[in-house]
């Protein structure tokens, strides 16, 4: 965990050291042992693009190894942060912060990432002066991809190291902070560990199979796909007994006793658990837990999963229950999961069983753990990715008839649910207000503002206020974000694929804008968990099968214009990407006059998948940009940048980071990184603002762009030939290839010329609808649209 939070720390730009104890009899650089396998595998796994932890491979240099005993004493004495990882006892850990408070310089902030250990205990052992810079900093695990972190103060933690902490770990490490107070598992393992345990009772009680549970606890419930057991595989199968003897050790089963919890009489490992943990079956880093990887009787690999009555592996067993069948239709989670949790049958009653008492038991949890219901419910959201957090689930189903249904159980609602009934009645909601002025309901205090952090624009906050939305249709809107700066927002329910209503909305943005006055810039962004999945393939199929490529052309042709008009146009315009950023999208980014990327960027021109290759100007803008940066430079050839484009779009290579993106040239190195999601739009924003107040010009339509011809396009060609003879890629593989190689050329000129931008485009539109015609293509599209997977023909 520690190596981790080092590369977290590299990503973001800062120099670390990682240091770890001496190996027994080591000498020599041996001494660094453990520190170094540490970097190794972090590197193993960047090369892989497994989970990296690091958002760029080089950026290791900025770690620096060590050990305790000969090195840390001159790594923290100049240190603005120390973060302590280790194992998780109160005594080492005491005693290793007793050496860095030596060691550090005074105004150092040393921070543990304990999971549940109490951070008073740990600030007892150290010196008074010390204890108002010690301060609880836990991290999930993988720190780069879990957003949460718990800021924990101690009672004598000083109120500015915690403010300071938090600014930091927003802004810089781009982090979802929730301040916990010190309480056994803060908040996120506290409640996570309470879902847990009561789902362990509610499938022994009805006999489910786990398959059934984790579809149960899956996105039906909004949920990530890794439901429970599969989770709990990731996690540790003994790190979850851990953490259940840890709460039981920490809390008290005995009313009125601080500390009190009404479930510790459940605090304990289940049988199965106990005997998956004897026998080494802890899931994924023993290869087998839950679920492992086997083979079938013809040899054929396939996932196995426990039985948890004999605890031997079998065939997978698909759940069946028919009475979910029209509610995983619902796409809104908040409606599917109040369908869900009063579906008759098995289903129902399992979630009935786990998440009405879960509700319950986080209301209880109010002035414990936390004051504030949304602390909770981020906590879940960005600790162990639900969409909604138990407050909000407990609104979706309904508060009111949460608390009858509870009684009927026997189970005595929270004073803090029934205070909540009491005031507002059968409609209680714990969220209320508009967008733009949301409340949230805390016991003993009615309802409060919820803030939105100071450089945070939130788009649902913008749009509520009057006359913001300036023009909408049904999958985008365009709306003003202040200061003379429009955002235009995605809004498709299909992973913001370009539909007819957001090209539209691309189209129409600038012009509308003018028309209003008083507008320097345009934001292209949204806030959902994806910024653009790229073309319509089901039209496109539709089109292709049946020989329209009048209709293709067509629209192949409009969007060039429309992202033409948008590189071209009157006022700048910022791409602002994150998350899944493929095909169509990718050019949308390609056409602007700057990208704010999130750091968490996954951009791929990835039509090669499906038997094509970007006509939406993408092979224009790869072909563009190599001659600028060779340009640069007298007497250097765009061929290089050209390679690497034809290397990037044949590949389909999608980047695991913003700053993979930029190797890959899908970035430039003018274009910036923000760390933080919900930062991204704000800081696209200030990027139009700067780009108008510069004095912004669109650049010539008909700008000459250099390409390298047949001589050198050639080379691309015969490259696809030979590894099409080393059998890496299939025969239609090769023509695609071949047609990338085609358009990046310029048409494979017999030398290398200039061409105009619209030249490129009219090849890119041809080599897209040659492709679409064939029948393999259309047998990738279709595949892709059935299993979400690509196929290799």
């Amino acid at each position: 965990m520690g190596a981790q939070i080092a590369a977290h720390l590299a990503n973001a730009g800062i120099h670390t050291y990682l240091l770890d104890i001496v190996p027994k009899g080591a000498s020599g650089k041996q001494r660094n042992a453990l520190a170094a396998g540490a970097m190794k595998m972090m590197a193993k796994a960047t090369a892989a693009a497994k989970m990296p932890p690091y958002m760029d491979g080089a950026f290791a240099s900025r770690i620096t190894v060590g050990n305790f005993d000969d090195d840390l004493e001159r790594a923290v004495a100049t240190s603005d942060l120390v973060v302590e990882a280790v194992v998780e006892r109160l005594d080492i850990k005491v005693s290793l912060f007793q050496r860095v408070a030596n060691a550090a310089p005074g105004t150092a902030i040393l921070a543990s990432n304990t999971s549940g250990l109490s951070i008073g205990s740990i600030a007892a052992g150290l010196p008074e002066e010390v204890r108002p810079r010690v301060v609880g900093m836990h991290f999930f695990n993988p720190p780069r991809f879990m957003h949460l972190l718990e800021v924990v103060p101690a009672a004598t933690t000083a109120a500015e190291v915690t403010a300071e902490l938090c600014e930091f770990s927003d802004r810089v490490l781009g982090k979802g902070v929730v301040v916990c107070r010190d309480t056994p598992n803060f908040i996120g393992n506290r409640i996570g560990t309470g879902e847990m345990l009561l789902t362990f009772e509610a499938t022994a009680a009805g006999n489910y199979t786990i398959e059934e549970i984790d579809l149960l606890n899956g996105p039906l419930m909004g949920r990530p796909r890794t439901g429970s057991f599969r989770l709990a595989d990731m996690v540790g199968v003994d790190i979850l007994g851990h953490v259940i003897h840890n709460l039981a050790d920490g809390l008290s089963g005995e009313p009125g006793t601080e500390n009190y919890d009404e479930l510790h009489a459940k605090m304990v490992v289940p049988e199965m658990l106990a005997k998956m943990i004897a026998a080494k079956r802890l899931g994924d880093k023993t290869g087998g837990g839950f679920y492992r990887k086997g083979r079938d009787a013809k040899g054929n690999r396939v996932i196995e999963s426990i039985d948890l009555e004999t605890l031997e592996y079998r065939a997978q067993e698909p759940p069946v229950f028919p009475e979910l069948a029209p509610v995983a239709r619902i796409f809104d989670t908040a409606e599917r999961v109040r369908a869900a949790i009063r579906a008759e049958g098995r289903a129902g009653e399992f979630l009935r069983k786990v998440y009405l008492p879960l509700f319950n038991y986080a209301a209880n949890r109010l002035g414990e753990i936390c004051d504030d219901p949304k602390q909770l419910d981020d906590a879940m959201r960005w600790g162990y990715g639900w969409e909604l957090g138990p407050f909000a689930l407990w609104d979706a189903v309904g508060v009111a008839w949460g608390v009858e249904q509870l009684e009927k159980m026997g189970v005595e609602p929270a004073a803090n649910a029934r205070a909540l009934v009491e005031a507002q009645g059968a409609d209680a909601r714990w969220y209320g207000g508009r967008p733009s002025a949301p409340t949230v309901f805390i016991p003993g205090k009615g309802e409060a503002a919820i803030a939105t952090p100071a450089g945070m624009i939130l788009l649902d906050a913008a749009a509520d206020r009057p006359g913001a939305v300036l023009h909408s249709n049904k999958t985008a809107r365009l709306i003003d974000i202040g200061d003379g700066v429009a955002c235009c927002e995605f809004r498709s329910p299909k992973m913001n694929i370009l539909d007819d209503g957001v090209l539209a909305m691309l189209r129409e943005a600038v012009p509308t804008l003018e028309k209003i006055g008083g507008f320097r810039g345009l934001v292209i962004g949204d806030q959902s968990a994806h910024f653009c999945a790229g073309a319509d393939l089901r039209r496109i199929l539709k089109w292709a099968s049946e020989g329209d490529f009048d209709a293709l052309g067509g629209a192949v042709s409009e969007l060039q214009d429309t992202l033409m008009d948008l590189r071209h146009g009157a006022m700048p315009v910022v791409a602002a990407p994150h998350g899944r950023t493929f095909g169509g999208g990718v050019e949308v980014c390609l056409h602007t006059a700057a990208i704010q990327a999130d750091a968490e960027l996954y951009m791929g021109l990835v039509e090669a998948g499906v038997g094509l290759l970007p006509a939406g100007g993408g092979l224009k803008e790869l072909a563009r940009r190599a001659a600028a940066w060779a340009a640069q430079v007298p007497g250097t050839s765009p061929y290089a940048s050209i390679r690497r484009a034809f290397e990037t779009v044949g590949g389909g290579k999608v980047s695991s980071s913003a700053y993979e993106a930029r190797n890959l040239g899908l970035l430039g190195h003018d274009d910036r990184i923000t760390f933080h999601r919900s930062r991204v739009i704000a800081d696209a924003k200030r990027r139009v603002i700067g780009l108008a107040e510069a004095g912004w010009t669109p650049p010539d339509r008909d700008e000459p762009i250099a390409v390298i011809g047949a001589p050198e396009g050639c080379s691309l060609m015969l490259g696809a030939q030979m590894f099409e003879w080393g059998g890496y890629i299939s025969a239609h593989d090769k023509r695609i290839g071949e047609k990338i190689a085609h358009v990046l050329s310029g048409g494979m000129t017999q030398t290398a010329t200039t061409v105009r931008a619209q030249d490129l485009l009219d090849l890119e539109r041809e080599a897209f609808c040659s492709l679409a015609g064939e029948a393999k293509t259309q047998a990738r599209i279709e595949h892709m649209l059935k299993t979400k997977k690509p196929l290799r023909n």
